[in-house]
């Protein structure tokens, strides 16, 4: 569990031991804010996490009917993190993944003094395939920025899963690669390297590249297109012999795709050099993806 809002957190320093009943008494003598619904009470060093019923939520301050302990001293952490914003559910997760999750309930009070928790932390893995050069690998970055903002995302964990595309190469030796551009700025030992957005005169390479890559080369050099060798290095495509653990998605990209997302078994895809909304919304849709085959794995109905 981690509240939508952080706003629906209070933070109080109490003068009773935290015991559930002695607790249950102080609050439901006080008033709350009408869109407070969790309070999280400290004393003498001890921090416990509570639930409260109001009576109603359309006055300002609203009479408390009913108190429920959702993890006591025992249970519970609190932790400074400045670095921490609190409303992005996949930083207060990772916070807990840091800490060994050593306790149910993990309280963080981070950038702007703003307090909010996680309890019985439970995070999607997402694996990003992408390939570099260049570094860092450009889909991974971009998800790793969006988990920094994403305030409306369940709690994810993005794992890098970058081919190298100079290793990759060097499984078909050649004196000669084709590249589909410049980007990445990658290089094959003391290979040659072509790049085929520049159109070079034909010469007897390999072409690294994906599906478009070929259908552009075979274009431009209908002549040698039947004897070409190539290393497919669509990610998509490279994703079919890289099986993931049971419960957990994938995000990768294909350059076929151009304005739309596809799911594919455990993989969405989203178009190579999609902009950060089509981005964001693959991430979304792998991240529900993973929630779906984590309760799949889990056996749970």
């Amino acid at each position: 569990m981690i509240p939508h809002q952080y706003r629906t957190v209070a933070f109080t320093d109490v003068d009773i031991e935290l015991e559930e009943a002695g607790l249950r008494a102080l609050l439901l003598s006080r008033q709350v804010y009408r869109r407070t619904r969790f309070v999280v009470a400290r004393h003498d060093g001890q921090t416990a996490i509570l639930e409260v019923t109001k009576a109603d939520d359309k006055d300002l301050f609203c009479d408390v009917i009913d108190v429920q302990m959702l993890a006591g001293p025992d249970e519970t952490i609190l932790v400074e993190r400045p670095d921490i914003d609190t409303a992005v559910p996949s930083q207060l997760a990772r916070v807990a993944a840091e800490l060994g999750q050593v306790k149910r309930g993990v309280v963080v009070r981070g950038r702007y003094e703003h307090v909010n928790f996680v309890l019985d932390s439970d995070v999607r893995r997402v694996h990003v395939l992408d390939v570099a050069p260049p570094h860092p690998a450009k889909l991974y970055d971009q998800v790793a920025r969006l988990l920094d903002t994403a305030e409306d995302l369940p709690p994810t964990e993005c794992v890098p899963q970058v081919v190298d595309l100079e290793e990759l190469a060097a499984t078909v030796p050649s004196d000669h690669y084709l590249l589909p551009c410049r980007g990445g700025g990658i290089t094959v030992g003391d290979a040659g390297i072509s790049y085929l957005d520049e159109v070079p005169p034909p010469a007897d390479w390999v072409l690294l590249g994906c599906a478009r890559s070929r259908a552009i080369h075979d274009h431009f050099y209908p002549d040698i297109a039947p004897h070409l060798q190539q290393i497919d290095i669509c990610p998509a495509a490279l994703a079919r012999s890289l099986p993931l653990p049971p419960g957990e998605a994938r995000l990768t990209k294909c350059c076929l795709l151009e304005e739309h997302i596809e799911t594919r078994g455990d993989t969405v895809v989203v178009p190579w050099g999609a902009s950060f909304s089509l981005v964001s919304q693959g991430l979304a849709t792998a991240s529900e993806l993973a929630g779906e085959l984590q309760t799949d794995a889990d056996g749970t109905p």
